[in-house]
């Protein structure tokens, strides 16, 4: 496949298809023509700005045809894309900046509020207003000659040292993905495709860019509907979707909302998974309620190899297998699985997986010494002059060839798909008041998402409470445990190190100077049972809230749709959080069956 620059694929669908719609999100829609006119003022602007090729440009918008507009801006002009999510904590924003070092920042239309406090930790950063860019008349900018290795994107993931890890990615590696997923599922002008992950993370790339390079339609849910599987699946069903890419910790709570909703995804082609592991029984039972109509695409690929490296088209018979593997190499990529001195594995024994491919990131921004220890010489490869990447993750060939994926090497997790380094949320616990000592693990709640656990010492004088609102300022919500345990000393191994095997998931059992009060009606027992299958421990007063229970933000979509499959009943995110103990939501609960009730029977 030769190499073809994104924006100069883009440019040719402008070309063919001016007056399709090219973005649809909740307060603005663009025509192709109108998006190329977009982008050449975002890159004129931003030229005037003093901005050139190479240069870094953050982008901080929630309108997601201005983050369209921008990207491709950016990309013409031949610099760095970095978009930002404004909904991240101001002090996790403010430190991805601060790593970054953008010499532009392209802000929200009449100049986001949001961006203010973050962007004031790079005073140097040269503020261009997307509004006023895109409504401007384009002046010339410089033609820019792409090339592969230019460096074209910036995402942010977790770092082990309490700093973000900035991973610079290559052109030719955007080329490589869109147009190989374009192809292998024959993606054309008639596709729209669901924009639902943030944009601070790589998958933005693929939701924007494959629909832009076919003449398709890049459809983006408003951020309620986003966070409510219920109105996320009504809306999958509504706006005609074609292709969607989640984690299946979304996928999971979508199925059981289309399932009761009796929604039939009539447009839906592929759902693309990645990020987490994909559990058997979601397979099942999605082929049991679509058969095989609609194509499932297991995706596996860190951030420094861009988005996706291997796949694997599920099908029924997997779900006799333990696990879903992720499957087979794409076009010029090499798996290999390799063992502590670097040797092959035999087939069918574990070893790291490392992935030989030119379509790798650059390396980590600024951090020399983070790149030379995951980019490392290709020793197998005599006289080539290679670079192997070392992804952490260990896996073994099965027998029919197909790639299991069996975890990480090191304390690095996936919490809803995003990449969390339990030693930066160790890091940022000890920063916290009277902290002296933390360690976080990671439980794996039966049929529930994974939650993070932490414990701190010393047991007395630390409030929780304070711990857990500075984390909240200073993490993204995936990162921020969901139970956190004063303990008078954590255990420790033979050697000094922290005993992480010895770590119990903490008891969301009520304080003992508190007293407990159990389910007392049908309906409160349904409740209490469903938090207790997402919860660390089994809920037991129904007067303490979810949080205090040891739930995280990924837990109350699981409830929500378990809620809705048990009752029929379907509760806006926003109902829950005014409504966290069991008492109340079961309250909520019964309310809305008596409602259901009295129309049923005025419609009689």
């Amino acid at each position: 496949m030769a190499f073809e620059a994104i924006q100069s694929i883009v440019g040719r669908a402008i070309e063919h298809y001016p007056d399709r719609v090219a973005v649809e999100a909740p307060s603005s829609r663009l025509s192709y023509a109108e998006l190329d006119e977009h982008a050449d003022g975002v890159a004129a602007a931003l030229h005037r700005a003093g901005a050139e090729a190479g240069s870094v440009v953050a982008v901080l918008t929630d309108d997601r045809a201005e983050l369209a507009a921008a990207m491709v801006g950016v990309l013409r002009l031949g610099a760095v894309v970095a978009p930002l999510d404004l909904s991240a904590p101001r002090l996790r924003l403010a430190a991805v900046l601060a790593d970054a070092g953008p010499t532009h920042a392209l802000v929200g239309a009449g100049g986001d509020r949001r961006a203010d406090g973050p962007l004031s930790t790079v005073p140097d950063t040269v503020r261009v207003d997307l509004g006023a860019a895109k409504s401007a008349t384009p002046d010339s900018y410089p033609a820019h000659v792409a090339a592969p290795d230019d460096p074209s994107h910036l995402f942010h993931t977790s770092g082990s040292t309490g700093r973000p890890k900035g991973i610079l990615g290559r052109l030719s590696s955007i080329d490589h993905y869109v147009r190989w997923q374009a192809g292998l599922l024959g993606a054309g002008p008639g596709w729209r495709v669901g924009q639902l992950v943030s944009p601070a993370f790589d998958a933005v790339l693929r939701d924007v860019l494959l629909p832009l390079s076919v003449g398709g339609t890049l459809c983006a849910p408003a951020a309620d509907t986003r966070s409510d599987p219920s109105a996320l699946a009504r809306w999958l069903d509504r706006e005609r979707i074609s292709l969607i890419h989640c984690v299946p910790s979304v996928f999971r709570p979508l199925l059981t909302a289309a399932v009761t909703g009796g929604l039939g995804f009539e447009s839906l082609r592929c759902v693309a998974l990645s990020g987490e592991r994909l559990p058997p029984a979601d397979v099942a039972r999605w082929f049991d309620h679509f058969c095989d109509r609609v194509t499932l695409l297991n995706l596996y690929g860190p951030s420094e190899t861009t988005m996706t490296k291997t796949f694997h088209v599920v099908t029924r018979s997997d779900t006799d297998r333990a696990s879903i593997p992720i499957g087979r190499p794409m076009p010029q990529t090499e798996v290999l699985l390799l063992d502590e001195a670097g040797d092959p594995v035999p087939d069918g024994h574990v070893g790291e997986i490392n992935l030989r491919t030119p379509h790798r990131a650059l390396g980590y921004h600024r951090q020399p010494q983070a790149t030379s220890r995951a980019f490392v010489p290709d020793r197998l490869r005599e006289g080539a002059g290679g670079v192997l990447y070392r992804t952490g993750d260990f896996g073994r060939l099965l027998p029919d060839g197909a790639l299991e994926f069996l975890g990480r090497r090191d304390h690095q997790v996936k919490i809803g798909g995003v990449r969390v380094e339990l030693e930066e949320v160790e890091s940022a616990l000890r920063e916290c008041p009277g902290v002296t000592e933390a360690a976080v693990v990671l439980g794996d709640p039966e049929d529930g998402p994974p939650l993070l656990h932490a414990f701190v010492e010393p047991a007395t004088g630390i409030d929780t409470d304070a711990v857990r609102a500075r984390l909240t300022e200073r993490l993204p919500a995936a990162a921020v445990p969901a139970g956190i345990v004063a303990a008078d000393r954590i255990p420790r191994t033979i050697s000094g190190k922290i005993d992480r095997a010895a770590l119990r998931a903490p008891s969301p059992a009520a304080a003992p100077d508190q007293p407990t009060d159990g389910p007392r009606n049908p309906t409160e027992q349904a409740v209490a049972d469903i938090w207790s299958s997402v919860l660390p421990a089994p809920a037991v007063d129904v007067h303490r809230t979810f949080q205090e229970s040891g739930g995280g933000s990924l837990a109350v979509i699981t409830v929500l749709s378990r809620i809705e499959e048990e009752f029929g009943v379907s509760l806006p995110l926003l109902t829950f959080l005014r409504n966290p103990t069991i008492e109340a939501l079961a309250g909520v609960v019964e309310e809305a069956l008596l409602d259901t009730t009295s129309d049923d029977l005025l419609k009689d």
